[in-house]
């Protein structure tokens, strides 16, 4: 748990890197739409081997693409469980394994949720992992801004993205310090049974909160020594221009989400 560099973004000065991050954002919302209308199995199925593509394209760790798909593990059996054996309609063809009973259009049905839940996480982790919090905010905050004529705190809300993205490294290390802390002491996740582990959990969220809170006070006393202001005549630092590469992603992604209606 303390290796988290896996979680966020590091520089690798890879080609998805230098995506726009707006059309990095829009890509991933047309992508995510595709994934969720898409009831071919096959399309699906290329969908899932593009974005795992794109994770050795961008030079992500496998290490972390295993741990992602691992950590999925339990829905993917819930879902496979409620889909083919408990969720069963007139009509569909019953198949007998054994002691057990479920239906083929159930499995078929459920491989393409299981697929659906890792894409969205996959597609998630790409584009966290491939680009730097602060350019995310600002891509993101580019988008929203029509929503600024509507009186809409665009700029805080996106702040508050970021900060939330920058402290989860710093409470992984936290919790991590708790769970050695509790060890030293004959506690915590390495003691036997599940309902011991599970009783561990307990003593680490009431010092993980109060850590949160004291982390939270010393950034609004930075912020507030450097006179932040919010928005109010700030100017971007980076200005952004969409080259060839980013129409041509955004035209595939186009053409994708176009190919689930026509299947």
């Amino acid at each position: 748990m303390a290796n988290n560099s896996f979680l966020l973004f590091q520089k690798q000065n890879t080609w998805l890197e230098q995506w726009d991050p707006r059309m990095k954002i829009t890509v991933s919302l047309i992508f995510a739409a595709s994934l969720l209308l898409n009831h071919s199995l096959i399309l699906k199925t290329a969908q899932l081997v593009l974005l795992i593509a794109l994770w050795w394209v961008a030079k992500l760790s496998w290490r972390a693409l295993v741990f992602t798909f691992l950590s999925l593990t339990i829905f993917f059996i819930s879902t496979m469980i409620y889909r083919s054996m408990l969720m069963t309609n007139p009509g569909d063809t019953l198949i007998r394994l054994g002691a057990f009973t479920y239906s083929e259009q159930g499995a078929i049905s459920g491989i393409l949720m299981c697929e659906q839940i890792a894409g969205i996480v996959l597609l998630l982790s790409l584009v966290v992992r491939t680009t730097s919090p602060i350019i995310l905010a600002e891509g993101l905050e580019m988008i929203l801004q029509p929503f600024k004529k509507l009186r809409l705190p665009v700029h805080e809300m996106v702040m508050m993205f970021t900060i939330a993205l920058r402290f989860l490294p710093i409470l992984i290390e936290e919790v991590d310090k708790i769970r050695k802390a509790q060890m030293a002491r004959g506690g915590g996740f390495h003691r036997k049974g599940i309902l011991s582990r599970f009783r561990g959990v307990f003593p680490m969220l009431m010092p993980l909160f109060v850590l949160s809170i004291l982390r939270a006070k010393e950034l609004a006393v930075a912020m507030e020594s450097r006179c932040y202001q919010g928005d109010e005549g700030r100017t971007p630092i980076r200005l952004y221009r969409m080259h060839r590469r980013d129409y041509s992603v955004l035209a595939f992604s186009a053409i994708n989400l176009l190919l689930v209606f026509m299947v």
